[in-house]
């Protein structure tokens, strides 16, 4: 047997615990608003401490943790793109919407982050948020897919269709349960073995 039962049971129920964080913050920040944000908070910090539980799989070695926050830095940020995308991608619909009006905020680094109200053919208003750093002049036609329930404000098409993100996922989602296997084998073989 390559892992003991016990280290067989930390490293499965660590790497389910890192997909079920991941969902959560996907979710929260998908939605976006400062109280989902603030939802968010708290698995956030869980998923970034979750390397920390290798120092007790590996029996008190530190590298598999320091390594694994690579990847996990790598999915806290997949988890703000992809569970939104695959929403959108499985439930929005396509539309042609127009630019009717753009409003920059200014950021930090002087960089304008537009805000537009978008019409669809019929004139009507999109409903939700849409937010780009590129700039669409009133009157500019753009693919979207809008979200039926309105739940998620209007999404690039070419956005939504990507899968870029899901395959950096599944890499780093892959490296890390790699480096709990590993970690897991290393405390196997340092505790002492019982009778």
């Amino acid at each position: 047997m390559i892992l003991e039962r016990g280290t067989w049971g930390r490293v499965a129920a660590l790497l389910a615990a890192t997909v079920a964080l991941w969902l959560v913050v996907g979710v929260a920040g998908a939605l976006g608003t400062w109280l989902w944000w603030l939802v968010a908070a708290v698995p956030m910090a869980a998923f970034v401490a979750g390397p920390f539980l290798l120092y007790r799989v590996s029996a008190g070695r530190t590298w598999p943790t320091w390594v694994a926050f690579l990847p996990v830095l790598v999915l806290l940020m997949t988890a703000l793109a992809v569970p939104g995308d695959l929403y959108m991608r499985t439930e929005g619909t396509p539309a042609a919407a127009t630019v009717a009006e753009a409003v920059c905020a200014e950021t930090r680094e002087g960089r304008c982050l537009y805000s537009y109200t978008l019409r669809d053919q019929d004139g009507q208003e999109l409903a939700g948020d849409f937010r780009d750093t590129v700039e669409y002049p009133p009157g500019s036609r753009i693919d979207v897919v809008t979200d039926p329930r309105g739940i998620f404000g209007p999404r690039l098409a070419v956005d939504v269709q990507s899968r870029v993100f899901e395959v950096i996922t599944l890499i780093a989602f892959g490296l890390y349960a790699l480096i709990a296997l590993i970690a897991g084998f290393v405390g196997d073989r340092r505790r002492p073995r019982e009778a």
